[in-house]
């Protein structure tokens, strides 16, 4: 027979549903297991109906090749390239409707006889009221069953029957093997044995028809750790355990930020194909609803049951969310119950939240999703392999230099955030392609560093969504004078990150915060914003009075807000401005929601969780209203006082603003600089604005285009009022003496 078998005729065909509904499925499964095909398919494979044939995907090896019965179809011009297939027969293989697939004969003149058939009973005693079948009760349901059997005519490992009524009960069987084999197809006769197995004498789920997928994610860039954890526990579904005395959990809970692949391993895990039933639980889902979905899949193992937002319908404090998280819990029960202790039941259940906090802790329980696996937002080394596995269209001379030199830049991106960074640098692309198309003879086409720039522009990561202020791009260029603040800011924030084994062998510890005080219009602000921008930290400012609210805990919950978002973007700068407004001293009989606000920062800065890659800047005009409990070391660790910039710092400023102003040959800078003594660097700037109004007015007037000369300085000078004054100055300096007793 061999020989016959290694001659035969194999033909592509494509999958169709019926469009006859005489060929619908039956009740009884008769005819389940027959491929419908053209005569003219019939005849080039040399197939009559009825006779066995195999069929296997186009994509696997003709080893994974599964029994089917050929029949003729009863549709009128069917293209010999179609099979019709019932959905039971394909959700059993693993197919779904446009699938390609590879017939052939299997050279058997006939189908094999059922000498033996072996079922199973799925309707569990933790599913209903239903009794497991007694010893004695045994023998009269197999009797039973051989009607079923009878009228199905056609038997494969499984076939499903149900529902089956004897006693007042109902019940639902599989077929597990048939003559003594998980595959293949056999025809029932009077003379075959039937014989039932309870699922405790045969907790192990057969392998269908020669065919079972493997229960595991493979090739997903980034999160190395936590998919091995992951696989381990979906490991535990294929094995058989040795410590019966512990209860497992079917259910695994997926938390981890915006884009870090929750909803896309879940999805992996359904493609599998290890599940013959997935059913996704909507937000919208009531206990009663719950309850039905575990029933059915309990009754359809292998089952998948994905829950995306978990927190959505069991974390809001009301009685709906709150039954539907008993429901939950219940079932999780169950299922964890009804092992025989050396194995799972075949049901997974796999959730995912944003928020793992926001999960009752009732279902984090023993037996329900007692297993949490955290996907972490990537680190560079992460961000690398991500972008390495999408093969961005880049030149293969520099691909592997500019992904790893993009993977360093992109801190705090998601993997969602990559794939969207790279569609955009793709878009950008293609407009320049199209704007240059008709004088363009390239074939292959690759994105420039250019077009990445670009993309970075306009892409940002999504824990930088919403944030309530983005400063410009400041360059340390860009401001004049300050060179004491600007050289103790480099020093606090770029050592850590630059010279880390410097800092562990000298047992230095990173500043967790810097205070920046002094005068109004001294460039405080503009410091922390070119910090943020030379070093490419995300940047997050806050006014301080910004986050004050008048409802009970939404201050706090703002504040608790921003230290979470700066964690979960790392490395990253938090820049208080005006931090006065909510850390002023508390004084008792006094307003309770800024001293909570207060108490929530202090947390925050040095509570439990660890503020590990954020910095924390702040800059005020009024120290001496901080409460001390704020300058005390692990929170703002070093007080810089910004001054009102001396001699040489005025100069630089004008000499900055000459970039960018169209200065007069008599434009004497030092000489200005001596005049504007005790202006403040925002002042210095303002009467270099005023003088540019007044040349544009004069301009107007005399229809010339001017220059800005000397004298127009001069009459600024006379606009543009000091705000400084000596005192203020001392008030400042006597502060930061005794305040440099508590750092």
């Amino acid at each position: 027979m061999s020989n016959i078998q290694d001659t035969q005729k194999t033909l592509e065909v494509k999958i169709r549903p019926f469009s006859n509904p005489k060929d619908q499925e039956r009740p009884d499964q008769r005819g389940v297991s027959r491929v419908h095909l053209s005569r003219d398919a019939l005849l080039d494979l040399r197939l009559d109906p009825g006779k066995p044939c195999y069929l296997w995907k186009t994509s696997e090896p003709e080893s994974q090749r599964r029994e089917a019965v050929a029949w003729v179809t009863t549709e009128k011009s069917l293209s010999k390239k179609v099979c019709l297939m019932s959905k039971t027969f394909q959700e059993l293989y693993g197919f779904k409707l446009g699938d390609e697939l590879f017939i052939k004969a299997t050279g058997a003149s006939y189908i094999t006889p059922a000498e033996s058939i072996v079922l199973r009973d799925l309707t569990a005693p933790d599913v209903d009221t239903t009794p497991e079948i007694e010893e004695d009760d045994r023998h009269h349901w197999e009797w039973y069953l051989r009607d079923s059997l009878s009228r199905a005519e056609e038997i494969f490992p499984g076939m499903k029957l149900k529902p089956i009524n004897l006693h007042g009960f109902t019940r639902t069987f599989a077929v597990d093997f048939v003559n003594g084999k998980p595959s293949g197809v056999a025809k029932y006769e009077k003379n075959s044995s039937v014989k039932i197995s309870s699922l405790v004498d045969n907790p192990d789920q057969p392998v269908v028809n020669g065919w079972s997928a493997r229960l595991e994610v493979v090739d997903i860039a980034g999160i190395d750790q936590a998919l091995k954890k992951l696989n381990r526990f979906l490991s535990n579904f294929d094995r058989q355990f040795k410590f019966t005395w512990a209860q497992r959990s079917c259910a695994v809970l997926l938390h981890g930020g915006h884009g870090t692949g929750k909803t896309f391993i879940m999805n992996k895990i359904a493609k599998t194909g290890w599940a013959k039933n997935v059913i996704r639980l909507d937000n919208d889902a009531k206990p009663t609803t719950i309850r039905t979905i575990f029933k059915n899949a309990k009754l359809d193992q292998p089952s998948i049951v994905l829950i995306d937002e978990l927190e959505s319908i069991v974390s809001k404090e009301d009685s709906v969310s709150q039954s539907i998280a008993k429901a939950l819990g219940e079932e999780l029960d169950n299922l964890a119950q009804s092992g025989s202790g050396t194995s799972l039941p075949r049901v997974l259940v796999i959730a995912a939240t944003l928020d793992i906090s926001s999960i009752p802790i009732s279902l984090k329980k023993r037996g329900r999703f007692q297993t949490d696996i955290m996907l972490p937002i990537p680190d560079p080394a992460a961000r690398k392999a991500i972008l390495k596995s999408l093969s961005p269209p880049l030149h293969p001379d520099s691909r592997d230099e500019a992904l790893n030199r993009l993977g360093d830049r992109t801190h705090a991106y998601t993997a969602e955030d990559l794939v969207s960074l790279l569609d955009a640098a793709c878009e950008i692309a293609e407009e320049k392609v199209e704007e240059v198309r008709e004088a363009s003879t390239e074939e292959n086409y690759y994105l420039s560093q250019d077009d990445i720039e670009q993309a970075l522009l306009v892409v940002r990561p999504t824990a930088m969504h919403d944030i309530t202020l983005k400063p410009p791009s400041v360059r340390w260029d860009e401001i004049g004078g300050q060179d004491v603040v600007k050289k103790a800011l480099r020093r606090a924030v770029e050592t850590p990150l630059l010279y880390p084994e410097r800092m562990k062998r000298i047992g230095a510890a990173p500043k967790k915060g810097l205070l920046l005080y002094g005068p109004p219009g001294c460039s405080k602000t503009l410091s922390a914003q070119a910090m943020a921008t030379e070093i490419g930290f995300n940047f997050f400012a806050v006014k301080g009075a910004e986050l004050l609210n008048m409802y009970v805990g939404e201050s706090e919950r703002a504040v608790r807000d921003i230290f979470a978002r700066a964690r979960a973007a790392s490395p990253s700068i938090i820049f208080f401005d005006e931090i006065e407004s909510i850390g002023s001293k508390r004084e008792r009989g006094g307003r309770t929601n800024g001293v909570n606000v207060l108490t929530t920062l202090l947390n925050e800065m040095d509570g439990i969780e660890t503020l590990k890659g954020v910095t924390v800047l702040a800059a005020t005009n009024q120290p001496q209203a901080l409460d001390l409990a704020l300058l005390r070391p692990g929170r703002f660790d070093k007080l810089l006082y910004v001054a009102p910039p001396d001699l040489a710092g005025r100069e630089e400023i004008l000499r900055v603003k000459q970039r960018k102003m169209d200065f007069a040959d008599d434009v004497d800078i030092p000489e200005l600089a001596r005049l504007t003594d005790g202006y403040s660097g925002a002042e210095l700037v303002g009467i270099c604005q005023t003088a540019c109004d007044d040349v544009i007015e004069k301009c107007e007037q005399t229809g010339q285009e001017l220059q800005i000369h000397m004298e127009d300085f001069r009459h600024a000078m006379k606009s543009v009022k000091k705000q400084i004054t000596p005192e203020m100055v001392v008030d400042y300096e006597n502060w930061a003496a005794g305040a440099r007793g508590l750092e």
